[in-house]
């Protein structure tokens, strides 16, 4: 069977445009967004990163019940937080580990609702700076586009006079 030019919805296809990173580089990351990341949100959650490139990653989540509404729904904020996530995944690569990556604005649609199952979200950076960034991510379920995040970030470089603070 011959390849298709269009690769299927939700697969990773649009991701392969985006440069693969050198194995250390890539193993590091998902090793700090899977092992190291477990007592922070993105872990509490069930996050994790099956994917990433230099401006793209793909993150799986499994729509359970800590995680929807009552009627089952995945719940918005933890959608929200997927997207937010596979963003912050996305420029890593691109900042490094010793930058700050905070959300300015951020704006989701929903398109479907996702019921309980396997949810991928995969973002794109499509614009980056030494102080910003903008990113869209596509969140499938059942096979369908189930939401479209659009992002952007401030890219803070830690350490310094502001490390550690926590005031404003």
């Amino acid at each position: 069977m011959a390849e298709t030019a269009d690769p299927a919805l939700g697969s990773g296809g649009r991701g392969r445009d985006y440069p693969e990173l050198p194995g250390e580089v890539r193993a590091a990351i998902l090793e700090r967004f899977n092992v190291h990341n477990r007592a922070f949100f993105p872990g509490y959650m069930g996050f994790k990163v099956v994917d990433v490139r230099r401006g793209y990653a793909r993150l799986t989540a499994e729509n359970r019940e800590a995680l929807s509404n009552p009627t089952g729904i995945m719940h918005g904020g933890a959608s929200f937080g997927l997207a937010d996530t596979a963003v912050a995944a996305a420029l890593i690569p691109i900042h490094g580990p010793g930058s700050a990556l905070l959300t300015i604005e951020m704006k989701i649609n929903y398109l479907e609702p996702i019921f309980p199952g396997e949810v991928i979200a995969e973002a794109y950076v499509l614009r980056s700076s030494r102080r910003s960034a903008y990113a869209e991510v596509d969140i499938w379920a059942g096979g369908k586009l189930a939401a479209r995040a659009s992002t952007t970030y401030m890219i803070k470089p830690l350490g310094g006079s502001d490390a550690g603070r926590t005031t404003p």
